[in-house]
């Protein structure tokens, strides 16, 4: 996926509300921000690096917000959570964030990535898949997150590290893809291989919660409505 694409879902997801199942907005959520990591060099031997979220608060989502960078560009990209141990780092007891890991043979300098988070959130479950086998053809695989559950973002890890992503996006109700068509009230992440002619393994990563509750209109509410309803009926007779 270009840049361009990157930014439009994470904007679809995340910026504007994104939303999903219940139109679910985003910034709406307790304790919602945004952290941008410093900018990371990438050396051409695949290196590692991330970026945590507040300590209380999960991950949502991440996209990259330097400029010539790409999901492309990378052999791992996707949330990680508690205890989780990587080349360059352990996550501690109660901590989240996203973590990046360089395509082999392409080295990438001043790269930034911005992290979306919330407070913890009913049924907040960082999925990972089985491991799927891409053929090197470019093909597609993807996950599921819990029936009815909202999907904030996603990502993948290849095992071969001279591989990266053609498309990493949400799967929404009803969205049909290559290889699969989500149900009314199903939603998970869909990943594409490279056309790199290697057997690319790898796995695909889900950030999911429960829909909130709709916020009810209180019965007071309800009624000052109907009333300046009214009221403008009133207006327009004794103008007519």
């Amino acid at each position: 996926m270009n840049k361009l694409l990157s930014v439009l879902m994470m904007a679809m997801l995340l910026a504007s509300g994104a939303a999903t199942a219940g139109q679910v907005v985003l910034s709406t959520l307790n304790g919602y921000g945004v952290t941008t990591s410093t900018s990371f060099n990438f050396n051409a031997a695949g290196g590692w690096a991330g970026w945590s979220v507040p300590a209380g608060k999960v991950v949502l989502g991440a996209n990259l917000v330097s400029d010539g960078d790409s999901v492309l560009d990378f052999a791992t990209f996707r949330p990680a959570g508690p205890g989780e141990v990587f080349p360059h780092y352990t996550f501690g007891a109660n901590e989240y964030g996203w973590v990046l890991q360089g395509k082999t043979g392409q080295a990438n300098n001043g790269v930034q990535l911005e992290v979306y988070y919330a407070d913890p959130l009913p049924g907040y479950a960082i999925t990972r898949s089985v491991q799927l086998n891409y053929n090197g053809a470019g093909g597609y695989g993807g996950w599921s997150a819990p029936t009815g559950d909202v999907v904030s973002g996603g990502g993948y890890q290849f095992l071969n590290a001279y591989s990266s992503a053609s498309v990493s996006a949400a799967g929404l109700e009803n969205s049909a893809w290559p290889h699969y068509t989500f149900g009314p009230s199903e939603q998970g992440w869909v990943v594409a291989g490279p056309n790199n002619n290697l057997q690319n393994p790898g796995r695909v990563y889900v950030v999911s919660f429960n829909p909130p509750a709709p916020v009810p209109v209180p019965a007071a509410a309800l009624l000052l409505g109907t009333g300046l309803l009214g009221l403008l009926g009133v207006r327009r007779k004794a103008t007519a």
